[in-house]
Formats: structure tokens, C-alpha cells, sequence
């Protein structure tokens, strides 16, 4: 039996209450609704979907991934449009909407094998592979409750996988899981593909959806943005982002940058990144790279450069000081450095370099530059936040001016 799924002009509307300010206590006490507001999850989508096909959602959050995989799987119904799918549908969609806490790994494939109609004899001849395949060992005898977040995931997986779904949908929950695992299962997902299954995955991780998919698409805002080669479409999200996110923060330093503009004799110029084949606002990671940067401490009684590294989501990933480098490299007057990182560390990411002239504990002048950071070698089972070892070292490039 051939499987396939068709999305003609499928939109899906939400609605909440309509969020207004702080509300009265009059207002609280008679329960008055200040109305409700549309969401529109997905908006005027097509698309087809034929047997053997492995596709990967991608997007930033709120764009109508998991929305399209509830449609496909039957946890929603289209608010407008008309969705069709042929063949047997397994979606893990979360961990805990799979899986029984009290019950034991083993009684959990029973019963979800069960409910998926399976006979006796059906889940006798998987059940030892579903448990090889999941690496839980004596695990598959204990409460659900007792795993981790990724032994949960490699059980999750593994039952659907293997009660021969036509239809399978994987939502993020692989991300929790290892590496080895997460090549497994992109493994048996090519597996269930040649075997003329749909296996449909949404994923964060741009790298895992090349490895594992031969299609992909791009949703945002509820719209469909590309359709192709899982290559190519994750190139131009990942591009995308990278705009974005730079143009919201430059938007930022222009409003309001929170490091001073400095004084006179009390400044700091951002100069560039610098790289062999690369540079300027993209690094490749593991591969040597320099900060370069210039500026005038001449007024300064105790100055110091830092140097903090963020992700775009706000979290610290490195903070150095030049005093506490083992460079002998000192401060003082006119300056112009490179801090090179020998190789460059940072996993796949966009990220902002945040430099501060500090004197004594007080920053003086401050600049920041937004870059993005690629790897040559796709990385699987998720993106690491550091690639070690690594070591930073300043160098002067001109001599000090002034005292």
C-alpha cells in the first residue's frame, strides 16, 4: 500500500484572550473578558508529500512546525483547506505524550503496540530488536520515571520505529539524545524511507537535517519559504537568522548600545575578524582566527580590555581579561591588538564579541560585533556550545603610544 500526504491551502487559527494591561480588581471580579486575539499558526500552506520521503521542518519557533506535523498526525483539524494523508501515522511528538511513567520500558512497548493494534505474535518478533535497538540494557525492566531525558528519547523512538509505521513523525525529541543514537536513528529513518515509508522530523539541529533528510522545508510566520534540497534550504534559513539577528542587534546599538562610546583619551574602535578564507563576519570553527582592535587608554590609571563572547540568546560563553593573559603584552596609551584564538572554538552559531576598556572595575568605552561562526564537518546529535582545546593570545601589532 502506497502512503502519501497533500496540504491544499491549509490554514490553522488559534485564538487567546487578548492580552491588554494590568487588569482592574472590578474587572478581575466580574471576569471580564478583554476579548480574544487570532494566532495564526499556518497560513495558505500546499505542499505533497510522496512515499519514501524523509523530510525535515525547519524554522524558528512560532512558525508553524509542530502545527503541520498535529494536522498530518490527526491532533488538529485545518481551519481552512484540506489535509489528506494515506498510511498508518506514529508520531512522537513529546516525550511524556508517548510514554507511561509507571509503567516499565518493556510494558511500554507492549501497550503502545497494543493500542497500535498489533497481535501478540507481532510484537514478540520486534520486541527483542526494539529493546537492542534502544541500548537500555537492564533499564527496559524499570519505571519510565527512573530514566533520563534520553533514555526516554531512545525508547520513544525506538517503538515507533520499528511497529512498521507508514507514516512516522519525530518532533525534536532526538535532540536530547546522544550522538551514536541520533545516527541510528537517522539510520533506520533512511531505512523506513527505502522501504517506501514517510518519515517527517522537525529539528533545530540545521546539521542533523542534512545528515537525515532528502527534503526539506522552511516554514516562518505560518508560510511555507522553501521547499528543496535539505542543503541548500538549511543554507538559506541559516542565512536568514544570521541577517536578522545582526540587523536587530546593530538596531540596538544604534537605540541604545549598553557599552559607553568612550572620551578622550579613553576610547576603543572595533577593527575586524580575521580569518584565512573567511573573516569579517563569518569564522569557520577550528580553524585559527584574531579579533583585531585598536584604541587609546592614554587617560586611563588602571586599564584593561575584556573580552565577552554571547550567544544571541543572552548566554555568556567566554569572558577574558588582557591582564590575566600570560601574554606579555601591556596596555597603555595608543594600543592596537589582535586577540587571536588558536583554533576558533565556538560551535555552529551566530554570536556577538562584546569588547571593553575598562579602568580598574569601571568600562569606559565599549564596541561590539556581531559574527557568525560555521563548520566545515556537519555536526550530529546536536550543536555543541565549545569545540576544545583551544587557547587564546594577544599580540600587539603597532607600538604603545604616550604614556
Amino acid at each position: 500500500m502506497s502512503c502519501g500526504i497533500r496540504l491544499s491551502g491549509v490554514s490553522k487559527v488559534y485564538t487567546r484572550p487578548r492580552r491588554v494591561g494590568r487588569p482592574t480588581l472590578r474587572a478581575a471580579l466580574r471576569a471580564i473578558a478583554p476579548g480574544v486575539e487570532e494566532i495564526r499558526a499556518l497560513d495558505r500552506v500546499s505542499l505533497s508529500i510522496a512515499d519514501g520521503e524523509r523530510v525535515g521542518i525547519i524554522g524558528p519557533n512560532g512558525a508553524g512546525k509542530t502545527t503541520l506535523l498535529h494536522l498530518v498526525a490527526g491532533l488538529a483539524a485545518p481551519t481552512a483547506g484540506t489535509v489528506e494523508v494515506a498510511g498508518r501515522v506514529h508520531a512522537v511528538m513529546t516525550l511524556g505524550s508517548v510514554l507511561r511513567e509507571e509503567a516499565t520500558g518493556r510494558e511500554n512497548i507492549m501497550i503502545d503496540a497494543e493500542v497500535q493494534g498489533r497481535t501478540r505474535q507481532e510484537i514478540a518478533d520486534v520486541i527483542d530488536r526494539i529493546v537492542e535497538f534502544s541500548e537500555l540494557g537492564e533499564f527496559i525492566d524499570l519505571p519510565v520515571r527512573t530514566y533520563s531525558s534520553g533514555m526516554k528519547a531512545r525508547l520513544a523512538f525506538s517503538m515507533v520505529a520499528f511497529i512498521e509505521p507508514e507514516i512516522l513523525i519525530v518532533d525534536e525529541v532526538l535532540s536530547v539524545g546522544d550522538a551514536g543514537f541520533s545516527r541510528k536513528a537517522g539510520a533506520r529513518m533512511k531505512e523506513l524511507a527505502r522501504a517506501g515509508r514517510i518519515v517527517l522530523v522537525v529539528s533545530h539541529g540545521l546539521a542533523s537535517i542534512v545528515e537525515m533528510c532528502s527534503r526539506c522545508l522552511w516554514l516562518e510566520g505560518g508560510r511555507l519559504v522553501m521547499d528543496g534540497d535539505p542543503s541548500a534550504v538549511t543554507e538559506a534559513y541559516a542565512e536568514s537568522v544570521r541577517v536578522a539577528d545582526e540587523a536587530a542587534l546593530r538596531r540596538m546599538f544604534d537605540e541604545g548600545p549598553p557599552l559607553p562610546p568612550g572620551r578622550p583619551g579613553a576610547t576603543l574602535h572595533r577593527r575586524s575578524l580575521v580569518q584565512e578564507g573567511a573573516g569579517g563576519a563569518l569564522l569557520v570553527a577550528r580553524r585559527d582566527g584574531e579579533l583585531r582592535i585598536a584604541g587609546d587608554a592614554s587617560a586611563l590609571a588602571r586599564p584593561d580590555l575584556r573580552l565577552r563572547i554571547l550567544r544571541l540568546d543572552g548566554a555568556l560563553i567566554s569572558e577574558t581579561r588582557l591582564s590575566e593573559s600570560q601574554d606579555a603584552v601591556t596596555l597603555r596609551g595608543r594600543f592596537d591588538f589582535a586577540i587571536a584564538m588558536r583554533p576558533v572554538v565556538l560551535g555552529p552559531g551566530v554570536y556577538r564579541a562584546e569588547l571593553a576598556l575598562i579602568d580598574g572595575d569601571a568600562v569606559v568605552a565599549g564596541r561590539a560585533h556581531v559574527f557568525e561562526v560555521r563548520t566545515d564537518d556537519p555536526l550530529l546529535g546536536g550543536v555543541p556550545t565549545l569545540l576544545y582545546p583551544s587557547r587564546l593570545k594577544v599580540r600587539a601589532l603597532s607600538p604603545a603610544v604616550g604614556a
